[in-house]
């Protein structure tokens, strides 16, 4: 498993925006609040028509930003992919034993795209995922491990299962799922010691307040990965998860 840190240019920046923008205020509030000037496009998407007048205006102001914020784009590139390659290797031995086969063997094609989108989303089939530029070094790395272990995850998972790609992302159960796990898998001393949001959680906040029958749902998903292999615990984890599926849906933001 290789990853390679690009600078793809505002017009990618944009088109990320324009994505997120017009999305509830749990995806675009942190674009609003990082880019207070993109606060006139608030609520202006018209959900039957393109809006591609909106998005070429997005997009013209989003040109801006970016060549103000440009170089410093260009140097973390670099130390974004030094910082990568100071732990490629530790990387991938711990996701090695966590996933229970060589991580060397897969993925050697991964890109992440340094943005202006604080969502910073991943493309699994694309095998690409994003990062904001206004992340330290080594908060880059915690970002990469969450995304990295969704695409270990889903390889997994699709090997198992044989199911289809599109069933992996939200609204799906199985994204539900996907998402919750990150806490567990990435529960590693080693990862702690070089992953910086660790402290603060590994998964999406909703996640940690999540009561299921009178229990906190990482209780469960907790007990399940301790006591299983990785294989038992997609079997045990996802089998909770249609169970409950109801109550954990009324609890997601």
């Amino acid at each position: 498993m290789k990853l390679l840190y690009k600078d793809q240019g505002y017009k990618y920046s944009a088109e990320s925006i324009s994505e997120f923008i017009k999305q509830d205020e749990f995806w675009s509030e942190p674009i609003f609040h990082f880019f207070p000037e993109l606060l006139k496009f608030k609520g202006s998407f018209d959900k039957s028509s393109d809006n591609k007048d909106i998005v070429e205006e997005i997009s013209g102001t989003v040109f801006e930003l970016y060549k103000s914020r440009e170089k410093e784009i260009q140097i973390k590139v670099i130390s974004y992919q030094e910082n990568w390659n100071r732990y490629e290797k530790l990387i991938n031995e711990r996701f090695s034993s966590i996933f229970q086969f060589d991580t060397g063997e897969v993925f050697n094609n991964l890109v992440c795209n340094i943005t202006l989108n604080p969502i910073s989303p991943r493309y699994l089939k694309k095998h690409i995922f994003d990062v904001f530029y206004m992340n330290s070094d080594e908060g880059s790395i915690g970002s990469a491990l969450h995304e990295i272990a969704h695409y270990l995850w889903f390889y997994l998972w699709n090997q198992k299962y044989k199911d289809s790609y599109e069933q992996y992302e939200a609204p799906s159960l199985i994204w539900i799922l996907s998402e919750a796990v990150v806490e567990q898998i990435l529960s590693d001393e080693e990862f702690n010691r070089i992953n910086p949001y660790h402290q603060s959680g590994n998964a999406y906040p909703y996640f940690y307040n999540m009561i299921i029958t009178g229990r906190p749902l990482y209780d469960y998903l907790d007990e399940i990965y301790k006591n299983n292999s990785i294989d038992k615990f997609m079997d045990k984890s996802y089998q909770f998860m249609v169970e409950n599926e109801e109550e954990i849906r009324s609890q997601i933001l």
